[in-house]
């Protein structure tokens, strides 16, 4: 392959000088750019015009830079065919044989990416200010027309008072929601996860928001009628699914039917769907639908709403970790489903006096597998991965743990054969879990696995003296996987994975079918 065909390919734009100064060759990106300019052209010197005259740099810098480190790197505008300045990285390396290659890329995209960043911080950080500038006159209005409405006023006046409380009620949740969004935004939002049963909030939500459903005749259907838990702040949660609840009702078809499914998914993940049978929304609404202030035309029907929702909604699903994410179809209804991190309680916890959950929550029938393991990892994808992994070479119930603080509960609930730990967690470090779990004389006594994030031995020499039993480099080679699954929980799971090469399940093992659940109608 010739050197012409290689700069060719190249998407950026590359100059090839000699030692003299004189161009060398040119790749078809740069010849595009510089179009009829490139013509009688020479030497490098000749180009100069191309660069903004606000952003040329010394010809010493450079050279410096060649003599002190064989090249030179800084930014530069370039000027395009129509004289508009486009932001490039720019390179400059010299070769042994004393040619020079100048390289550079076009940055105008990540340009454009940090200046919305930027302006909708600045946009964020006026929103928080209005809104505490807001707060202080509102609470006195509030407060002098809450004394008035004390008053024995005449029934007229009265009304009056009520109207300016409830309007004043009503800006303030408009403050409130603001100011959320903008922390949320800058990533101060007051988020606290725990173990949180999503039939409790859902079912609330829906007891909550019955008037509205009466008043337009819209039945509510909530399947499965099943406790599962999710990782997630219970009261951002309870805001999130009232949000969603509340507008399946009011965009929903009168007399129809709004549903929320409770759904179980892969890669120790749970999907809460709310489901209305309504107008739904147009394709090029999609994309502006969790834009705050965003009423997608809501605004010129009688239907009451600040535009602030969804994108808070959004804002605190994302905050919590999960994904919000909407579908639509026009004439025929919306879907909005909120994903989190799930919590397997399919074992009670030994001590009940310590257990966490709520009464009937955990304690389900385990399955029959022989081997029982306890994975630790934020990242749904390997969760899925290693849990097919060990159920198909052991036969194994892999009991998945979304972050570092639900480990240790895991462990004494599950009693496992062995315990997995990605290397990077949302909330700690592998070796700073292993620390802790080495604390606990049940935690401590489990051999463990390491998934470290890169085949690097100084890395996994770390892990090892942080306590780790064995570490496996990550992307996860599956046969590395199941030879230090091998080596760490001993001779039962050797016996285990020779009784069945080709990963079928141990002989006898059987496990159940999914449970069918029962739709809890309410009418």
């Amino acid at each position: 392959m010739s050197t012409r065909t290689l700069l060719d390919a190249l998407n950026d734009l590359v100059v090839v000088v000699g030692a003299d100064g004189r161009l060398l060759d040119v790749g078809a990106a740069a010849r595009a750019f510089l179009g009829d300019r490139l013509a009688g052209v020479s030497c490098l010197r000749d180009l100069a015009d191309v660069v903004e005259p606000a952003s040329r740099v010394s010809p010493d810098a450079v050279l410096d830079g060649l003599a002190r480190f064989g090249e030179w790197r800084g930014s530069a505008n370039l000027l395009d065919m129509a004289g508009n300045a486009v932001p490039f990285d720019v390179t400059v390396r010299a070769d042994r044989a004393g040619w020079v290659a100048l390289v550079a890329r076009d940055v105008t995209d990540r340009h454009a990416r940090l200046n919305a960043e930027r302006g909708s911080r600045a946009k964020d950080e006026f929103m928080a200010r209005l809104g505490h500038e807001l707060r202080t006159p509102l609470n006195a209005m509030l407060g002098f027309a809450q004394l008035l409405e004390l008053e024995p006023l005449p029934n007229n006046l009265l009304d009056d008072v009520q109207r300016i409380i409830t309007g004043g009620r009503h800006m303030q949740a408009i403050i409130d929601d603001v100011l959320d969004l903008a922390r949320l935004r800058a990533g101060r939002g007051d988020i606290t996860k725990s173990p949180v049963n999503v039939l409790d909030i859902v079912e609330g939500v829906v007891e909550l928001v019955e008037p509205l459903a009466q008043r337009r005749s819209i039945r509510r259907v909530i399947h499965p009628a099943e406790p599962l838990i999710v990782d997630a702040d219970r009261r951002r949660l309870w805001q999130v699914l009232l949000n969603l609840v509340g507008n399946a009702l009011k965009y929903g078809r009168e007399g129809g039917t709004v549903r929320v499914g409770i759904v179980p998914i892969t890669g120790g993940r749970l999907r809460i769907e709310v489901e209305d049978d309504g107008q739904g929304l147009p394709p090029d609404a999609m994309n502006r639908l969790f834009r705050p202030f965003e009423r997608l035309g809501a605004e010129q029907t009688r239907i009451e709403g600040s535009g602030l929702g969804l994108a808070l909604s959004h804002a605190l699903v994302t905050a919590m970790g999960g994904v919000l994410t909407a579908a639509s179809r026009y004439g025929v209804g919306s879907v909005f489903a909120v994903v989190l991190d799930a919590v397997d309680v399919r074992y009670p916890h030994p001590d009940p006096d310590q257990d966490p959950f709520p009464p009937g929550i955990g304690g389900r029938i385990p399955t029959g597998a022989s081997m029982r393991v306890v994975h630790v990892s934020g990242d749904p994808a390997t969760r899925a991965q290693v849990t097919q992994t060990l159920a198909r070479a052991f036969g194994a119930d892999t009991i998945s743990v979304p972050r570092g603080a639900l480990a240790l509960d895991a462990i004494h609930r599950a009693q496992p054969d062995l315990i997995m730990i990605d290397q990077q967690l949302p909330d700690t470090t592998a070796s700073d879990l292993l620390a802790y779990l080495a604390g606990d004389p049940k935690a401590g006594a489990v051999p463990n696995v390491i998934l470290s994030a890169a085949d690097d031995a100084a890395e996994a020499l770390r892990l090892r003296q942080a306590g780790a039993r064995d570490v496996v480099p990550s992307p996860m080679d599956t046969g590395a996987l199941v030879i230090a699954v091998k080596s760490a929980a001993g001779s039962a799971a050797t016996e285990l994975a020779g009784a069945h090469p080709n990963g079928a399940s141990p002989a006898g093992t059987q496990y159940p079918a999914a449970p069918q659940y029962p739709a809890t109608t309410q009418s």
